[in-house]
Parts: structure tokens; C-alpha cells; sequence
């Protein structure tokens, strides 16, 4: 057997395989550079708007290789960085729904809705919502705020 029959270039992968082991590099990436950084600092010793953008860019990694638990952390550290922010919420609130955590999803839903959280469609058609559905406090929640969209 030549060398080169060994080398990762040459192995067939399915291609599913292909893009989690791209995925989870990128996420590896993304963490190493955000290593370092302080998330509890504030002013100017607090993180940047490159940082907070690459911690974004992580909990989309994280949603994408079904690492809700992970997911969770980053949501919680954009939070507290921007407790105003209510995309935040609504992700916190996807993940939650996510991991089956239905009341929590729900009540995180809503403080996503009170802040103005206004993608009606997406409330509807997003499918980390889907173990939402069912519950009738959800279509009560969104009963309560349809008539701001």
C-alpha cells in the first residue's frame, strides 16, 4: 500500500460526514479565538463588536451540529452582554425548545415578544418551535402579542 492511500485527502466520506466535521472545525475556530475573552467585562474592557459577532456566529454553529447545550451558553452570555436584545431571547428560546424544555421555551418566548420581538411568520414556521406547538400556553403567547405584528 502506498502512503499516500492512507491520507484523509483520498478517504470517501458521506457527505453528511463531510459537513459536521466542517462544522465542528469552524466551531472549534470560532472558540479558540473567543478563548480569552471576558464576558462579564463591561465599557471598554468588555468584548468587542467583532467578539460578540464571532459568539453569535458560534451559537449558529452550535444550532446546526444539534448542540443545544452549548447553544444555551453562548444565548446566555448574549444576554447578559445585551439584556435588550430580543433576538437573543428568541434564540435562548429556540434552544430551550429545542432540548424539550417546553416551559422554559415558552416563558423566554415571551419576554422575547415583550422586548418587541416582531417575526410573526418566523413564530409560525420556525421548526425549533415545533415542541411549542402543542402546548396551548403557546398560541395563548401569541395570541396576546398578534395584534403588535
Amino acid at each position: 500500500m502506498k502512503s499516500t492511500d492512507c491520507s484523509w485527502k483520498n478517504m470517501e466520506l458521506p457527505e453528511d460526514a463531510t459537513e459536521t466535521l466542517s462544522l465542528e472545525f469552524e466551531a472549534a475556530l470560532v472558540e479558540t479565538a473567543l478563548e480569552k475573552v471576558d464576558w462579564k467585562a463591561r465599557g471598554s474592557a468588555g468584548p468587542s463588536k467583532k467578539e460578540i459577532g464571532l459568539l453569535v456566529a458560534l451559537g449558529h454553529l452550535y444550532a446546526r451540529l444539534k448542540q443545544h447545550d452549548k447553544g444555551i451558553e453562548v444565548d446566555r452570555i448574549l444576554i447578559n452582554i445585551c439584556p435588550d436584545d430580543p433576538c437573543f431571547y428568541y434564540n435562548l428560546a429556540c434552544s430551550h425548545s429545542l432540548l424539550g424544555q417546553v416551559d422554559e421555551a415558552i416563558s423566554i418566548l415571551g419576554h422575547a415578544l415583550e422586548l418587541g420581538y416582531d417575526n410573526f411568520k418566523g413564530l409560525q414556521d420556525d421548526p425549533d418551535l415545533d415542541n411549542l406547538r402543542e402546548d396551548p400556553r403557546y398560541e395563548d403567547l401569541l395570541g396576546e402579542f398578534e395584534s403588535t405584528f
